[in-house]
């Protein structure tokens, strides 16, 4: 019987996943539009589980102004998008892009050096604002990062992010036995992380041979490592938070999944530091 629950659990994952990738690639090759409506849907949703989330704990901090601060992360979401979308100011967007990526890896040793900060602080709406709201709107900016919409770019950092995921998943269960992150995410091992670090890589090389975007083969090789190894730390950060939050899912949007903050968690992290990437090979080549 156990067998069989696995089975129907593997088969409803499966169908929610095809289901999610459909909503995000279709508006995707669809055009530019649909493409930010959907962005603009999910981030709503995305912001609203965090929000959930983050007032679970059992903090004092901004807790009088909850309502508010709270009204002021939806009402800032899309004054980001309209900012960074229509400025085409070089120096307002690397300064919001290495604020954003300061952020995340602010977020990324509180996780590795537990001691030194404390997530009960780090978790207020400044966080909800830029390693969120900001992530999300360098992710809905990915297809326009060379200057004309280009629907392949995004495909690409999805395929290499979901690749990561399912081959960390099948190699964690079938060989997975020394765990990665103990405290934070028991399921996750070393074993199942380097499987999919491999199959982000071998990815990220079959992009290099049928796939034009003027990419070397070593700038296709760092974005396959860095996918997966950010794509892996945006994950446990999220178990941290919900870890904190004392909850198992950030939502029930997603059956099998959760809500779409947990399979949304390492494109969120991992989309500010794709975006730096490029725009360093851009300017390198």
């Amino acid at each position: 019987s156990r067998r069989l629950i696995k089975m129907k659990e593997f088969y409803t994952r499966s169908i929610t996943a095809t289901a999610y990738a459909l909503v995000l690639l279709v508006p995707l090759f669809y055009n530019e539009f649909m493409f930010y409506l959907i962005g603009f849907i999910c981030s709503l949703i995305l912001v609203f589980e965090f929000i959930k989330l983050i007032s679970n704990y059992n903090h004092k901090f901004f807790s009088r102004d909850t309502g508010k601060s709270n009204f002021i992360l939806y009402m800032t979401f899309p004054l980001y998008i309209s900012l960074f979308l229509l400025s085409k100011n070089q120096i307002f967007e690397m300064i919001f892009l290495i604020t954003i990526v300061f952020t995340n890896i602010i977020l990324g040793f509180s996780l590795i050096k537990n001691k030194l900060f404390s997530f009960s602080i780090l978790k207020n709406r400044f966080i909800g604002h830029v390693y969120l709201v900001g992530s999300l709107v360098l992710f809905c900016s990915l297809p326009n990062i060379t200057g004309f919409y280009n629907p392949y770019i995004v495909f690409c950092f999805l395929a290499l992010i979901w690749t990561s995921d399912s081959a960390a998943y099948v190699f964690g269960v079938t060989f997975g036995k020394r765990p990665l992150f103990k405290s934070v995410s028991p399921k996750k091992s070393i074993e199942g992380f380097l499987g999919g670090l491999i199959f982000s890589v071998i990815l990220s090389l079959f992009f290099f041979k049928y796939l034009s975007l003027e990419l070397e083969l070593l700038e296709w090789i760092i974005l396959g490592v860095l996918t997966s190894c950010l794509g892996t730390l945006g994950d446990l950060v999220q178990s941290q938070f919900k870890r904190e939050a004392g909850v198992k899912d950030s939502g029930k949007w997603l059956p099998g999944h959760g809500g779409l903050y947990d399979r949304m968690d390492s494109i969120i992290f991992a989309a500010p530091f794709i975006y730096l990437s490029l725009i360093i090979f851009k300017n390198v080549s």
